[in-house]
Parts: C-alpha cells; structure tokens; sequence
C-alpha cells in the first residue's frame, strides 16, 4: 500500500510538470506568433485552455496528498483530538459526497457530448476529451480523500498534518 501511494504521488508530479510545461511552450509560441506579422498561431489558445482545464483537476487531487486544499481549519485545530478526527472524517465525507455528484453530472454531460458529436471551435477535438479531465479529477479526488479517510480513522494519520504523501516511510 505504501509503495502504491509514494507512485501515485510521483505520477501527480510528473504528469503536473509535464503538462506545465507543454503550457508554457503552447503560450510561448502564441506569444511569438503575435509578434511576428501575418503569423498569428489560432490553436495555441484553445490547447492551452484544454491544458491547464486538466493540471487544475490534477491538482486538487494532489492538494489532498498535502492537505493543500481550502479548509476552515482556525476553531477545528483547537478541538481535541477525538472532535478534530471527527471534523476532518465528516469534511472529507462531505468532500466525498460533492465530488460523487459532480462526478455523476459530468459522466452526463460526456453522454451529452457523444451524442451531439460536439467539438472544440478550432481543432475540432472532441469535447469529450476536453472534459473528461473533470472525470479523472473527481474519481481520483475521491480516492485520495478515502485513503485519508481510512488513515485518519485508523489513526495512522494525525487529523491535521502530516498527510499520508509527507510521512518519513512514504
């Protein structure tokens, strides 16, 4: 289990970093398309757009590795331990929850796209694969969140810090 977590949080790095930098690469060369006349590239915005759509739903679910993601923590952190284990366990459950109905509506409108064979304005991808990303960030999230779940209630992990991606073993 620990070994499948240190790669899960590796994957989140690598695949972060690398659609970082296709993004930047993407912008760069609008960049210099505009500057140079009679140039202009029109795909660059439209693929950069698609890109970071896909590292911010990437990161949410790397933010839970870190405890990264926003939380009202200022009264909970000053409860004792048993009603701090208790609010992460309902905040993550309620986390759950949410994600398990955006999740649904999204496998909805992916239906909808395949059905009307809707696609991007200028490269004509597909909006299937434009939002699936939104899919694969919820279902992961929501892996994240039952891995904390499981080490929280176990006391494995501390209710606030260090999250299950930080500790010495993995």
């Amino acid at each position: 289990m620990k070994r499948a977590l240190h790669y899960l949080k590796n994957l989140d790095g690598i695949v972060g970093c690398a659609l970082l930098f296709v993004i930047l690469v993407v912008v760069f060369l609008q960049i210099v398309s505009r500057v140079l006349p009679g140039n202009t590239i029109s795909w660059t915005l439209e693929v950069s757009e698609m890109l970071l759509g896909a590292l911010i739903w990437l990161n949410i679910s790397a933010g839970v590795i870190s405890g990264a993601h926003v939380s009202f923590d200022l009264i909970v952190r000053r409860m004792p331990h048993k009603a701090q284990k208790f609010m992460v366990l309902l905040n993550n459950g309620i986390f759950i929850a949410y994600l398990l109905l955006l999740g649904g509506f999204t496998v909805q409108v992916l239906d909808y796209y395949l059905v009307l064979g809707a696609k991007s304005t200028i490269l004509q991808i597909s909006m299937f694969w434009v939002r699936l990303p939104i899919l694969i960030g919820c279902a992961a999230t929501i892996l994240r969140l039952c891995i904390k779940e499981y080490r929280v209630f176990t006391d494995r992990e501390t209710a606030y810090f260090p999250s299950y991606g930080s500790e010495g073993g993995v």
